[in-house]
């Protein structure tokens, strides 16, 4: 049988008062933590996600929630009142502890807006969503797609980009992620200039970097290659439709050069 453990001395009164009442805020507050740990005991990520505060629900997914462990309680553990909300203490059967913070909306009900497994499973969850938006989306991005056609790995939600940096609607990539390619662009665009210059002196369409400053004797061009700023294994390769970037699939044009 579960048994509720009243901390902090000075509101013992007072919160024995509440939890005593059959209709008190104690009661519906247990009846929260019961509901939404009874629901993932039961795998019913979706009830459990319903007694989630909106915010909070609005950054985790069912399928998020089911990675977080199911706990049967104990003893509920009831502190004093954070910024986070009212923390309740679960002690499991396995001996274990979780924390659920809770916080009381404008209809009188009480919702989950934090819990301390959750906070685990969301860390991960950004993590997949840092990794693929930096590997996958900024390098397609930059080649031209639409940040909208790529989703959050976790909410499905789709990526925007606002003042070249790339936005999670979930909050996931904080400040927005540097848009990946920007610096290869600039790069790409100053060494078409400089090929471009290159056949404005009378060379014929080089076919690397290295051609340009053998037959320049060493006025454009350089001896080994340029990579892009994104990635030191990509090299640039000079083609029939301009200077391509193999990481970024991009390639920028050179003015008035045709192989």
């Amino acid at each position: 049988m579960k048994r509720i453990v009243i901390l902090l001395l000075p509101a013992v009164l007072l919160l024995y008062a509440v939890f005593a009442r059959e209709t008190s805020t104690g009661k519906k507050l247990l009846e929260t933590c019961d509901g939404y740990l009874e629901s993932l005991e039961a795998d019913d990520a979706a009830t459990a996600r319903n007694l989630l505060t909106d915010s909070l629900a609005a950054m985790v997914t069912v399928e998020t929630l089911k990675k977080t462990l199911p706990s049967v309680p104990v003893t509920y553990a009831v502190g004093r009142r954070e910024s986070r909300g009212l923390p309740v203490t679960v002690t499991t059967e396995e001996g274990g502890s979780r924390i659920l913070w809770l916080e009381e909306t404008p209809g009188g009900k009480w919702r989950v807006r934090g819990d301390s497994f959750l906070d685990g499973a969301m860390g991960s969850v950004i993590l997949e969503c840092i990794s693929y938006a930096s590997e996958t989306v900024t390098p397609a991005v930059a080649a031209g797609a639409a940040p909208v056609d790529f989703k959050c790995p976790s909410t499905g939600l789709p990526y925007t980009m606002k003042d070249g940096r790339l936005f999670c609607p979930a909050g996931h990539l904080g400040e927005g992620l540097e848009f990946a390619g920007a610096d290869c662009g600039i790069l790409r665009d100053s060494l078409a200039g400089e090929i471009a210059a290159y056949l404005d002196a009378g060379h014929p369409y080089p076919s690397s970097f290295g051609e340009m400053y053998e037959s320049s004797e060493g006025a454009f061009g350089r001896r080994g290659r340029f990579h892009c700023p994104d990635n030191g294994y990509a090299y640039y390769e000079i083609t029939a439709e301009g200077l391509y970037c193999p990481y970024h699939d991009a390639v920028t044009p050179i003015p008035g050069g045709t192989e």
